[in-house]
């Protein structure tokens, strides 16, 4: 093509023929016009395919995590109404001052030092963040759903902690040396059934029925943004 446009053009300069000459130059510049603006759509549309992809794959990897995180807070969930249970059951037994069920009301005070923690797989906005992929996420829909889920993870640690303090504060102060926790042998009985000891039941019951309420807000929200996340992807 550019061969025969070189000998058109040396015929035309030849021949003197300038008018012809001057539509073959327009026509030269329409066709190099013409081909840097193909290349422009084609390099416009594979950046646009590959920022798509790079979406895509971040979208996936953000579900990948939430669901990480889904699993994880369904087994701390799960051993946390346990416990939870157990405490009540354990109540129970101390406000009635059944002698007959010390043994379990001991068992259950030993597992007072015990509570559920939750550990995210990571801190998925701060990650896009430093990444600089926070931008290829076109649907500010999910990047909200995204921070306030982190917020609420943030209040599930905050009541973690809270349960923590209260186990090394008043769960140790009171039952050490009223158990020996090799044996299981109850060293002072009557401390079982004393008030210090049904406050931090019932204390617990609370605390436990507070995470239980978080855990299900996050499981919720988790849901809410895999579907969400989901319906953007059938867009890639």
């Amino acid at each position: 093509m550019l061969l025969f446009l070189k000998r058109l053009r040396r015929e035309i300069l030849e021949k003197n023929r300038f008018g012809k000459y001057l539509l073959y130059a327009i026509g030269e510049i329409c066709l190099v016009v013409i081909g840097i603006l193909i290349a422009l759509q084609i390099n416009n549309w594979n950046t646009d395919r590959i920022l798509k992809e790079d979406a895509r794959k971040s979208y996936t990897n953000i579900k990948r995590q939430v669901l990480d995180d889904q699993q994880e807070l369904m087994t701390v969930k799960e051993f946390n109404n346990k416990l939870s249970g157990a405490y009540e059951y354990a109540l129970r037994i101390s406000i009635g001052k059944d002698k007959d069920r010390i043994d379990s009301l001991a068992l259950v005070a030993m597992g007072l030092s015990q509570y559920s923690d939750f550990h995210t797989s990571g801190d998925i906005y701060a990650t896009l963040v430093n990444s600089g992929d926070l931008k290829l996420l076109k649907n500010e829909e999910i990047t909200a759903m995204i921070q306030k889920l982190e917020s609420t993870y943030i209040y599930i640690n905050k009541l973690e902690e809270m349960h923590w303090e209260l186990i090394m504060t008043e769960v140790s102060h009171e039952l050490r040396g009223k158990i020996n926790y090799t044996t299981h042998e109850i060293l002072i009985p009557e401390k079982l059934y004393a008030l210090e000891i049904q406050n931090i039941f019932y204390e617990m019951i609370g605390l436990t029925k507070m995470k239980d309420a978080i855990y299900s807000q996050a499981l919720n929200e988790i849901s809410l943004l895999v579907a969400q996340i989901d319906q953007e992807l059938t867009e890639y």
